[in-house]
């Protein structure tokens, strides 16, 4: 007589195990705060560079937000133990030797770092109050992101390059100037519009950035007639300003899926790259996610990195398009780029930089610095969060690439996995 059949009938008796938790895509609506920090700063000068530092790590103090909450089964990864004060690096501004400490510091005013090799956190540095769990805006450094989301939407089928964006934004369905716009122009970002620093005030303005709230949020502002018949301008450096643009895709992303921007980059990067701790989502007074909203911890930044460096390797782990990486890392031959303060043959692709020099090393570069590089042969992913007291110089580009080199020398890989 066989044994195993009380062996069987214990089982089957078993309770079923619980599922494990995983977060979904849910997120509450968040009331902006009192819209002031402190005696000094106030609506119309929270973004100004000096007071991000401050302001940035308390944003929903003056924007309204949506937000997801964190896991609540995922204990928090313990803090990495090897240290980047004392790496040693080139200051690009006079050619001295100094410390990794100091160019973060006195020279990019880095107040969030981390480092992640083969997925695993091997160095982390915090300054001025921010932690690994606070989430801070990305602000310009999200555009690439929706260019990323634009690519996904176009291998699944939701959008096609060559079709306008009117045909799938119904408010623009009869706008002659908006036919003139594909989503290839959007996507690709080579090409934008000249916009007039008056429309530009008055576009943040009515998302809510800035000044007093007009009250009829960034899609009236953006549906306005005759609004899009203006000129091109072209020879962008690495893109990272932000214009009306950003909104124009963000608004198009939504519509296409037929879903919140938030829900959409939560279900197709935010789930597959497992977050860790809350994430925000600014928005204007009507709710609408704005395109430059997107605020992420520091170890949730790096993950994200991580995703698309997983995305190479291994297609099944996302739904990141494999055209889409090998554009970022093929090599630029004749085309080779000229970028001020990176290597020759940096280019900007899609919103991001492929790097010069060193094969298959890509970057995202917000305005003041806010960046995460990838290093997809070394698996390595760099993820900071700046306030350069400049915007999108070449002194700041050529920081950052010495960064990048400073700790890819420094962190050796300890062993073979």
């Amino acid at each position: 007589m066989s044994r195993r059949w009380p062996v069987v009938l214990f089982l089957l008796l078993l309770p079923p195990a619980a599922p494990a938790v995983t977060p979904s895509c849910q997120f509450d609506k968040l009331p902006a705060g009192e819209q002031k920090l402190g005696p000094w700063i106030d609506k119309h000068n929270w973004l100004d560079i000096e007071n991000q530092r401050l302001t940035l790590q308390s944003a929903s103090t003056f924007m309204p937000a949506w937000r997801m909450a964190p896991s609540t089964d995922r204990p928090a990864a313990a803090p990495a133990s090897r240290l980047l004060e004392d790496l040693p690096a080139v200051d690009p501004l006079d050619g001295k030797a100094r410390s990794l400490g100091f160019l973060l510091d006195s020279r990019l005013a880095t107040d969030g770092i981390v480092v992640l090799r083969n997925g695993k956190i091997v160095a982390e540095r915090y300054r001025n109050g921010l932690v690994y769990d606070r989430p801070r805006p990305l602000l310009e450094a999200t555009r690439p992101l929706l260019n990323l989301l634009g690519a996904m939407s176009v291998n699944q089928g939701k959008l096609a390059t060559d079709k306008s964006v009117s045909r799938y934004i119904p408010a623009f369905a009869n706008s002659g100037s908006l036919r003139k716009i594909s989503i290839h122009r959007l996507l690709d970002g080579d090409e934008r519009l000249a916009w007039s620093p008056e429309e530009l005030a008055d576009w943040r303005q009515a998302a809510g950035w800035t000044g007093n709230e007009t009250g009829k949020g960034v899609r009236t502002w953006l549906a306005q007639p005759n609004l899009w018949d203006k000129p091109l301008r072209t020879g962008l450096d690495t893109g990272a300003t932000a214009t009306p643009e950003d909104d124009l895709l963000a608004w198009a992303l939504a519509e296409s899926n037929g879903r919140p921007l938030a829900r959409l980059f939560c279900e197709q990067l935010l789930l597959p790259a497992q977050p860790e701790h809350e994430v925000l989502w600014l928005s204007d007074a009507q709710g609408v996610e704005l395109a430059n909203g997107l605020s992420l911890s520091p170890r949730d930044f790096a993950r994200l990195g991580q995703l698309l460096v997983e995305a190479r390797s291994s297609r099944k782990r996302a739904r990141i398009p494999g055209w889409f990486i090998e554009t970022l890392l093929a090599s630029s031959g004749i085309r080779a780029g000229d970028i001020q303060g990176l290597p020759k043959g940096s280019e900007r692709r899609y919103g991001f930089v492929h790097l010069g020099g060193a094969p298959n090393r890509v970057a995202l570069i917000g305005t003041h610095g806010t960046s995460l590089y990838l290093d997809f042969d070394k698996r390595l992913v760099i993820a900071s969060f700046a306030s350069y007291p400049q915007a999108h110089t070449p002194a700041m580009l050529a920081l950052l690439e010495q960064v990048w080199l400073s700790i890819e020398r420094g962190l050796k890989p300890t062993g073979k996995r």
